[in-house]
């Protein structure tokens, strides 16, 4: 993003200068030169243009170290995640928060683990509409996006909280009272309401989930800060993965997921499933029993 805004500066810059140049080709050719005051507008015009281009490149290279020191620094967010890395690196092979896994904190057990979790919250919750479902494993996946992991970003941008509370504006929920917060509606919940009747706004919904809400967006003063050694805010996350923000122009330590890994992975969840099931029945089992037993005693 920053990159893009510095090649439109610089693409701009040397096109007015290739104007400048032409105009005193022209110049020339036509015999104008013989009025110095145009030589003189020419010539400032110019080299104003090559003092704003100048100023350009001395930006982008602050931007460069500024960047290039982010894959140096330590992951340090403990809140809801033990990392498995202590430093950013990229996950490849991995389709669950694969955005995020680009640049990541995160190890390939800290993924399973979330992926697995999400799956255990689907199977107990009543059905949730598709947009509801995409904003949610986005939001799961967040504490594995390498911004969160190094606290360059910390808690959820308003527009993103607002984002979350249109998706998921029909969709059941319920309080929790053991962890005062809000959860999704799990089918044995005997008393459920639609999101819009629980919370008024994006950022009420955020905090009812337990997420911070940062208005902080200033990408450039935050740059400038963190070049300079200043105190600055952390930025806020909006959803959008840090590799598309910073990556372009770091390598990170690669780390592939192997394919025995990825098949144990997948043997353990058909195993877990497969429990799940077992338990189902034996309990069905049992009401039923239970149930066919009463009435003969009633008899």
């Amino acid at each position: 993003m920053r990159n893009q805004i510095r090649t439109n500066l610089f693409s701009q810059n040397q096109v007015e200068i290739d104007q400048s140049k032409n105009l005193i080709k022209f110049s020339r050719i036509a015999g104008i030169e013989t009025f110095p005051i145009n030589k003189v507008n020419i010539n400032q015009n110019m080299l104003i243009q090559i003092i704003l281009l100048s100023v350009g490149y001395a930006q982008l290279e602050y931007v460069k170290e500024v960047i290039n020191s982010l894959a140096d620094q330590e992951c340090n967010f403990k809140k809801r995640i033990v990392y498995g890395q202590q430093k950013l690196h990229r996950l490849s092979g991995i389709y669950f928060c694969d955005s995020y896994a680009k640049r990541t904190c995160c190890s390939q057990q800290n993924l399973e683990e979330l992926k697995f979790k999400w799956y255990r919250e689907q199977q107990q919750a009543v059905e949730l509409t598709q947009q509801c479902q995409e904003i949610f494993i986005k939001t799961i996946c967040s504490d594995c996006d390498g911004d969160i992991g190094q606290q360059i970003r910390v808690g959820f941008c308003p527009h993103y909280c607002a984002q979350m509370y249109q998706a998921c504006w029909n969709d059941l929920f319920q309080f929790d009272e053991k962890t005062q917060k809000l959860r999704l509606c799990y089918q044995n919940d005997v008393f459920c309401s639609e999101l819009r009747n629980i919370v008024n706004s994006g950022d009420q919904f955020c905090t009812s989930l337990g997420y911070k809400v940062n208005s902080y967006t200033d990408v450039d003063e935050w740059l400038e800060n963190k070049y300079l050694n200043l105190s600055t805010n952390p930025l806020c996350w909006d959803g959008t993965p840090s590799h598309r923000i910073w990556g372009a122009d770091t390598k990170l330590p690669e780390t592939k997921v192997s394919t025995k890994s990825k098949k144990k992975s997948t043997k353990e969840e058909q195993q877990s499933y497969l429990g799940l099931i077992i338990f189902i029945v034996i309990i069905v089992i049992l009401i039923v029993v239970s149930y066919r037993a009463n009435i003969f005693q009633k008899k």
